[in-house]
């Protein structure tokens, strides 16, 4: 028995229709099969990743029991290197490489269709959204130690001022906290006071610091501290003494910046600003030389 053209295209969109059903049906079986996050001791996310924190949030679930531990262990160091500790975890830095892939992926292989470029060049944008999220973690790292080494003298000298007219220690830092403006110590600083207060003991909770701000300054000021605790010492010479040589190696790493300018400046204007130049001085005479030899 012959079907008519009519009744094929009837059975196409039953066969459609039901295909279509079983996949929204298997969507949202996978979807509400995600607990509720819980957020509550959790910072927002911010930029791309809140726009894009739905399926970030939907894929993590699902490769979280796929990602070693060796792996696990180094996102954690270098999101608590990033400040990030607060608001991703390890299996969501994984997921938004997987969800950022596609999703440059995807635009690039758009917007290249609408100018009339091969797409195979979508790849690039694949990659670029791969490696995204470790070059955001990367870039937050530097930012936040910059910014750590560049406030820590000034916090440095309230403490010291503090302990030397008659605070113990931790109260020192509470007035730090107080009293000093936003930034990166205050809330390395504050952090410190909460764990302490937690029950961790002082010098391990001044060793954290270390850990998540990976500078060799910081960590001769940590190791000075706990020594001089360890020893019974007086903290206020060590902390002025301290003070004076993280300004001085704050001085000395601005006037490193200051004499690495010129090497940087050197490629554009080689590449950019040169041929400008020479443009604007060589097309009147080649037109001059052109009218005369004409």
């Amino acid at each position: 028995m012959q079907l008519s053209d009519s009744e094929i295209i009837i059975a196409i969109v039953i066969v459609f229709g039901i295909a279509f059903t079983m996949f929204i049906m298997w969507f949202l079986d996978i979807v509400t099969r995600v607990p509720t996050e819980e957020r509550e001791y959790l910072d927002k996310p911010q930029g791309l990743f809140l726009l894009l924190w739905m399926p970030i949030h939907l894929v993590a679930f699902y490769i979280s029991p796929f990602i070693s531990k060796a792996k696990s262990d180094q996102l954690i160091k270098q999101l608590k290197m990033s400040g990030m500790d607060y608001v991703l975890l390890p299996h969501h830095v994984v997921s938004a490489q997987l969800i950022f892939s596609f999703f440059f992926g995807f635009m690039s292989w758009f917007l290249l269709g609408m100018i009339d470029y091969s797409p195979m060049y979508a790849i690039f944008g694949f990659l670029f959204g791969f490696i995204y999220p470790q070059m955001y973690l990367k870039d937050k790292v530097k930012k936040r130690t910059n910014a750590f080494l560049k406030e820590l003298p000034f916090f440095l000298d309230m403490i010291t001022l503090c302990v030397e007219s008659g605070l113990n220690f931790n109260g020192a830092l509470q007035q730090a906290v107080l009293k000093g403006p936003k930034g990166v110590v205050r809330s390395e600083l504050s952090r410190v006071l909460r764990e302490i207060k937690a029950g961790k003991v002082r010098v391990d909770a001044l060793r954290q610091i270390a850990t998540r701000i990976d500078d060799i300054s910081v960590r001769n000021l940590v190791a000075s501290i706990v020594q001089a605790e360890s020893m019974g010492m007086s903290l206020g010479p060590i902390l002025r003494i301290q003070s004076d040589q993280r300004r001085t190696e704050r001085f000395l790493r601005a006037e490193k910046i200051a004499m690495e300018a010129p090497v940087k400046m050197l490629f554009p204007l080689v590449a950019f600003i040169f041929p400008c130049t020479f443009v604007v001085i060589g097309f009147p005479v080649y037109a001059m030389m052109k009218g005369i030899l004409n």
